[in-house]
C-alpha cells in the first residue's frame, strides 16, 4: 500500500503491512521520557524486581506505546497524513521488557457512505512472540474517492 490509497483499493480483507518491535528497556525508557510517564514499572527494573506489578519481576513496557505500535501500522502503510478519526483499543497482557511484537492489520469493516465521508475500519492485532494477543485496537479511517 502507498500514502495514496484510494477508498476503492481499500476493501475487506485487505491486510496492511505488519511491522516487529524489539520491547528493549530502551525503548520503553525512551516512550516514558516522551510520554512523561516515568512510573517505576516502566523504568526501575531492580524496584520491579521486588514489587513484582503484573506477576513478573521484568519492567513492563506502557499500553499507551502499544496503541502507538497498532497506530503506525496504517501510518506506516497509507501514509503519515492518513485521516484516522478514531482508534479504540484494549490490552490484554501486559508486555515484558525483552518481548517482540509482531502487529498486523487488516481491513474489517467497509463502509461506503458517500464522497468525503467513505471510512474504513481497520483491526490491529498486537501479538507476543510466544503468539500470545497483547492488545487490539480498531482503527477508522477516513478514505479519499
Amino acid at each position: 500500500m502507498h500514502a495514496s490509497i484510494r477508498f476503492d483499493d481499500a476493501p475487506v480483507g485487505t491486510q496492511l503491512d505488519p511491522i516487529r518491535q524489539d520491547m528493549s528497556q530502551e525503548f520503553i525508557d525512551r516512550y516514558a521520557v516522551a510520554s512523561q510517564d516515568c512510573n517505576p514499572v516502566h523504568i526501575d527494573p531492580e524496584w520491579c524486581s521486588r514489587a513484582r506489578v503484573f506477576g513478573t519481576p521484568k519492567t513492563v513496557a506502557h499500553g499507551m506505546s502499544t496503541m502507538s505500535l497498532m497506530t503506525s501500522v496504517v501510518i506506516r502503510s497509507w501514509g503519515a497524513t492518513a485521516n484516522i478519526r478514531r482508534i479504540q483499543s484494549k490490552f490484554t497482557k501486559p508486555v515484558e521488557v525483552g518481548q517482540t511484537l509482531t502487529i498486523k492489520g487488516v481491513v474489517r469493516e467497509w463502509h461506503p457512505i458517500g464522497p468525503g465521508r467513505n471510512f474504513v475500519v481497520v483491526e490491529v492485532r498486537a501479538e507476543d512472540r510466544g503468539g500470545d494477543l497483547v492488545g487490539i485496537s480498531e482503527i477508522e479511517v477516513a478514505l479519499p474517492g
